[in-house]
């Protein structure tokens, strides 16, 4: 048995619904043709239209971030990390100090709620800082590339070196949202002002409630990069099963239509 698709049209005549029917008839094809013809129109507009000028307003943002990270003498540049700090104390973001300096720009400037679009355009501007783009051509350039989740996503299309992928995971460690927050009398005896900030490793055993036993806060470099490496791994295969279920699922699809 199959199932067509009849466009029914409303009393707005600009909008058209769906539903299943059991025979295909002429006004069937002539309004589904007519709605898909209609909507290609829209899209085109939208693309040449709002679209256009919202990434273009976008890069022009992007662009004065990346004149914002320029290169300073030291003095100027500690100056430059104070009033970022100044900056996101004013509107309540939590400033990490070892961030790199585009991420603390992003964030500032696009808001910390979306932590996702503060990932992506920090490496957007940290990709064309290795690239030696000018913060004139950026917006051209990121044209060029596709767009800004094309540069964000090319990263994996060729051979990413350990130091990468511990920058990696420490982008998305920056911008993650808290799991939780340990705190204790025992634990406080590791905490000290001047770790504020800073990256740590606890070991901690599950509970059979689902809770977990902290033993142990690990402040060595080593550890924490070793970490930050599982953690990417962890990402990634995270990625590959996302991408798996994706394609099941479309997969499936496909047969109840054939």
């Amino acid at each position: 048995m199959t199932t067509t698709v009849e466009a029914v049209k409303t009393t707005d005549s600009s909008n058209v619904l769906l539903k299943d029917n059991s025979s295909t008839t002429p006004s069937t094809i002539v309004h589904a043709l007519s709605a898909l013809r209609r909507l290609e129109d829209q899209r085109k507009s939208w693309e040449t239209g709002s679209f256009l000028t919202s990434n273009q307003e976008k890069y022009a943002i992007l662009e004065e971030c990346a004149a914002f990270c320029g290169e300073l003498p030291i003095s100027e540049a500690k100056k430059r990390s104070a009033a970022l700090e100044m900056f996101h104390k004013e509107r309540g973001y939590t400033y990490k100090h070892e961030a790199p300096l585009a991420t603390r720009v992003v964030r500032a400037v696009f808001g910390d709620i979306n932590r996702r679009r503060v990932s992506t355009y920090s490496l957007v501007l940290r990709q064309a800082q290795k690239a030696k783009i000018l913060s004139t051509d950026l917006a051209s350039w990121i044209e060029a590339q596709g767009g800004v989740q094309e540069i964000s996503m090319s990263k994996s299309d060729s051979f990413i070196s350990p130091a990468q992928k511990i920058e990696m995971a420490k982008e998305y460690f920056e911008c993650g949202i808290d799991l939780g927050i340990a705190k204790s009398e025992d634990l406080s005896f590791y905490a000290d002002a001047q770790d504020i900030g800073s990256t740590c490793v606890l070991l901690a055993e599950q509970q059979e409630d689902g809770g977990f036993a902290i033993r142990a806060v690990v402040r060595k470099d080593a550890a924490v990069k070793a970490a930050l490496l599982g953690l990417y791994s962890q990402l990634k295969d995270d990625a590959g099963k996302q991408r798996a279920n994706a394609k099941a699922a479309n997969d499936a699809d496909g047969q109840l239509a054939a």
